[in-house]
């Protein structure tokens, strides 16, 4: 009797307060153990197979067209060569007049425009796929509000299909065309599942473990530029015949994703806010939890629609003019242009060819120094993981950047003594 009428007059004293009601945290009724809500754990089985399922065919997708164009690349490139030739038909050896000296200079002119051509068509092949990034991203968010975060990814998988048919059959098609095409529909995949991917593991995630799920996605990223990296490789699947195969293989995450994804829920989040469907919501929680003490978290979702939705609507003008927001964007634009521009997208396309004409190296070797640096990529992430949380993004941000800088530096005065 004594406990409860302390309880009492501590619940009337807070609410004299202002403060939130008293809420004790053991109940008398009840043990302990029960008092600890199984979401708090978050870390279920069902919750793992939802990010596993996601980050197979959106984040594996999206590195592994990063790094499976550069192994193959000199082979590739012959082969396109031999394709325009044929196209071209066979040259005259001999001018009209029959001078050799001339049909020689003809010829060599010739190869050289071929050999500009080819360099230009090789130009695309890689630069497209960026093209089509740009497309599946700015087009991201009108398709996760109509479609969910669930239905886009498995929507998406028919266009990585599509494109690992048409690049792995370009070669028996002897289409360069087909190999294009494939790398501008595989880009609009990667843009659309780079936006949906991390927004799936974020809003399935348990608010403790946001953080590690959410550096999952550019982790399996590095992972899959390596693992593109290797079976690039000629001994493996980027030979002469094989190189089709190591292409199409994007394919292989694709029909994961479509088969697996189906057995995981929709964001709860996007459930609850978007669709209004708190029933949906919460059966969703249920299942990724494994528990039915869900409430606090769907009352913690309500809050935040709540709050997102008392705070002003802001136009694209609005974030220009605004004074209280003018650092915020300044600081996120030089973000964004410092990692684009510090030279990280040239390596990770070009760095065979780096390594062949700025260091002069076989092309053997180049494979395989091209392997090293995925290497780091990927231990270099994994130690990121480790130490944000202790060192914090920002001095994590500078010294990676700091290092980019000074790699670059270095990089540049090797290749003109070279």
């Amino acid at each position: 009797m004594d406990n409860k009428k302390e309880r009492e007059e501590e619940a009337e004293r807070l609410q004299d307060t202002d403060a939130p009601p008293y809420r004790p945290t053991v109940s008398v009724l009840e043990p302990e153990s029960s008092q600890r809500s199984p979401s708090r754990k978050g870390l279920t089985s069902n919750l793992i197979f939802a990010v596993i399922s996601c980050t197979v065919g959106s984040s594996f997708q999206f590195g592994y067209n990063i790094g499976v164009i550069n192994a193959p690349r000199t082979i590739i490139i012959e082969w396109m060569t031999e394709v325009y030739k044929n196209r071209q038909g066979p040259s005259e050896t001999l001018s009209p007049l029959g001078n050799s000296s001339n049909a020689t200079g003809s010829a060599a002119a010739e190869e050289e425009a071929t050999k500009a051509y080819i360099k230009l068509l090789w130009s695309i092949v890689v630069g497209i796929f960026c093209v089509g990034g740009m497309m599946g991203g700015v087009t991201t968010a009108y398709w996760v509000d109509k479609l969910g975060r669930k239905r886009t990814l498995l929507w998406n998988n028919i266009l990585g299909i599509v494109a690992g048919a048409l690049m792995g059959l370009s070669k028996l098609a002897k289409s360069y065309e087909m190999l294009i095409i494939g790398r501008l529909i595989i880009g609009i995949n990667a843009g659309l599942s780079s936006g949906a991917g991390p927004m799936y593991l974020t809003e399935i995630s348990p608010l403790h473990l946001r953080g590690a799920i959410g550096s999952v996605h550019q982790l399996v990223v590095t992972i899959s530029i390596l693992v593109s990296q290797v079976l690039g490789l000629p001994a493996i699947l980027g030979g002469e015949t094989s190189w089709p195969f190591v292409l199409a293989l994007t394919i292989a995450p694709a029909i994961y994703q479509l088969a697996t994804m189906p057995f995981c829920p929709e964001s709860p989040k996007f459930l609850l806010i978007n669709r209004q469907q708190e029933g949906k919501a919460q059966k969703a929680l249920i299942k990724l939890r494994k528990t039915s003490e869900v409430y606090d978290e769907m009352d913690q979702m309500k809050t935040e629609n709540q709050q997102l939705l008392s705070e002003p609507k802001m136009g694209f003008k609005s974030l220009l003019t605004d004074p209280a927001l003018r650092m915020p964007i300044i600081i996120t634009i030089m973000m964004m242009l410092s990692q684009q521009l510090s030279g990280i997208n040239a390596v990770m396309y070009y760095s065979t060819l780096i390594f062949e004409d700025g260091a002069k190296m076989p092309h053997e070797n180049s494979v395989i120094a091209t392997i090293v640096m995925g290497v780091v990529n990927v231990v270099m992430t994994v130690i990121s993981v480790v130490l944000v949380e202790k060192a914090g993004c920002c001095t994590l941000l500078l010294a990676g950047l700091g290092g980019m800088w000074a790699t670059t530096i270095i990089f540049t005065i090797s290749s003109v003594l070279v």
